[in-house]
């Protein structure tokens, strides 16, 4: 009966910790880091999208009996590619604002902690989550000047078939049309690898939240 008291007594004192650290600010933020990620991984797989159905365009271009509605679409295309390219970049910021929070709010909650080796191994998970999000962040700034290349040399294309938009012209430019199809299909590659560097990353912001 001893025993069964003591059982009682101690699960009762572990129910306040546990439901502190559901619900502590570093945790609840980190549930909202994951969700923007995952909107973000949303955002890039829609970017890949359009930027295939860009090379198409480009591939068709040479095609003069449907030439002009080849270029309408590229034109679409290239339209809503950067308007999910905004929502990318304001998608980042929003993540990267949730990261500067949440370690902030996680650090205050280990100063509060009176064991130093709890203290220490909490620490030491911060620096983890730091350098986790430093890596990534590293990527996202790559492939974002990469893309910011890339949407430049599509507008100037749009600019250049707009002002002469003839056989002659689509001749001329097919070089730097190539030049474009390639960039975009590296592009694609790299989303990818991003992409899976995100989710790997959510993974282990998600962990952390317990969910």
């Amino acid at each position: 009966m001893r025993k069964l008291m003591m059982a009682m007594l101690v699960g009762c004192a572990l129910i306040p910790m546990a439901g502190w650290a559901q619900n502590s600010d570093s945790l609840n933020i980190a549930a909202d880091q994951a969700v923007s990620m995952n909107k973000l991984d949303d955002l890039m797989g829609r970017a890949q999208k359009r930027l295939s159905y860009i090379m198409t365009n480009l591939g068709e271009l040479s095609d003069n009996n449907d030439a002009n509605n080849s270029f309408d679409k590229y034109k679409d295309n290239l339209d809503d590619l950067q308007s999910i390219r905004d929502d990318i970049k304001d998608r980042v910021e929003k993540v990267r604002d949730l990261q500067g929070k949440r370690i902030a709010a996680w650090t205050k909650e280990v100063s509060g902690m009176t064991d130093k080796d709890m203290r220490k191994m909490t620490n030491d998970q911060i620096d983890s989550a730091k350098a986790d999000f430093d890596a990534l962040d590293k990527r996202l700034r790559e492939v974002g000047g990469d893309a910011n290349d890339l949407t430049s040399l599509l507008l100037d294309l749009k600019k250049y078939f707009a002002s002469s938009f003839t056989p002659d012209s689509i001749k001329t430019g097919q070089p730097m049309v190539e030049k474009a199809k390639a960039s975009a299909q590296e592009m694609i590659k790299d989303v990818d690898a991003l992409r899976e560097t995100l989710n790997q990353s959510k993974q282990k912001v998600k962990g952390t939240t317990g969910a």
